[in-house]
């Protein structure tokens, strides 16, 4: 069976119209790439019309990849199949970043100083990182323009190879000392505020994000509750309303049980006392825009927003 199937993957069946249906090419670029650069060679049929295999219409898919990359046809036509193949995945991986290195002087030097201890496994290099940064910057500018651009470059880095799990593990661990003790420091200053309960619902993991989440609302003056991932609703509610909290966040970063995690935001607006300042957060909480208008609660999908909005109820409430 495997040899029939390399066998028909060679076999010239393929009209000039199918293959550019199936590739995103033109007629006309097919036969010009092919008259001018060689990059593929057809059969003819009786009628003198052209046939192409399988194993055309795949390498004439990696020529546009890699051209939509911004590669020169004529660079890469005559490369084998497997060379082509190799460097669009290396096109992709390397245009597949979320991250954008800062730009700004102080910031850029930081975030730099940072990423280099994380290659170099340098534990105390990178806390020294994190502390020169929080000295330098304004909490905001801590969190959002140096804290949150070097996250997602560990995670984006971690995905394409260029950093091993072993060292997105010890950053991590990092960033998270670092936060715990920013936000000892704000909560030793700001527990006469109003309550907020931040946490997560079962089947949800512990996400850094989250841990900025809580250091932006105690920088405005929130006194912080924060009771960590994999939490009953039914336990939210509790602590909510035992605590009398003013606001609840809810951290939503993965993508399963939708249905039940939505159903349960409704309970806990419901049955918690204060229901009218729920917020949802996290990667993930876009696929909860219709639940929001239903209940009423707030998404904020990224740091910036969620300082408004927080600010906004804090405002209200005080």
């Amino acid at each position: 069976m495997t040899k029939m199937k390399g066998d028909l993957s060679k076999k010239p069946r393929h009209l000039i119209q199918v293959v550019g249906r199936r590739t995103g090419i033109s007629s006309d670029v097919i036969r010009a790439w092919e008259r001018r650069y060689g990059a593929i060679i057809s059969e003819r049929t009786e009628t003198n019309r052209r046939l192409y295999t399988d194993d055309d219409i795949e390498k004439l898919t990696l020529l546009r990849r890699a051209i939509n990359a911004g590669r020169r046809i004529g660079d890469i036509a005559n490369l084998s199949y497997d060379d082509l193949f190799e460097l669009v995945m290396g096109d992709e991986s390397n245009s597949a970043r979320s991250y954008a290195r800062p730009n700004t002087g102080t910031v850029m030097e930081l975030f730099d100083e940072a990423s280099t201890a994380i290659h170099e496994m340098d534990s105390k290099k990178l806390d020294i990182s994190l502390a020169n940064a929080i000295a330098m910057l304004s909490t905001t500018d801590f969190l959002m323009e140096f804290l949150k651009p070097l996250h997602v470059y560990i995670n984006d880095e971690c995905n394409r190879g260029s950093i091993r799990y072993i060292q997105e593990k010890f950053a991590k661990l990092c960033i998270r000392n670092c936060l715990s003790n920013l936000s000892t420091k704000f909560r030793s200053v700001k527990d006469e505020g109003p309550s907020l309960l931040i946490g997560s619902l079962i089947a949800e993991y512990e996400n850094l994000d989250t841990l900025m989440h809580i250091i932006v609302a105690q920088n405005i003056g929130w006194n912080v509750t924060y009771v960590g991932n994999g939490v009953p609703h039914d336990e939210l509610i509790y602590m909510a309303n035992e605590i009398s909290a003013r606001a609840m966040i809810i951290a939503l970063n993965t993508e399963r049980d939708i249905a039940r995690k939505s159903h349960e935001i409704k309970t806990i607006k419901s049955l918690a006392d204060q229901k009218d300042n729920i917020v949802l957060i996290g990667k993930q909480s876009h696929n909860y825009i219709q639940l929001a208008d239903d209940v009423k609660a707030i998404i904020s999908n990224d740091l910036g927003s969620f300082r408004l909005t927080m600010e906004r109820l804090y405002g209200l409430i005080r």
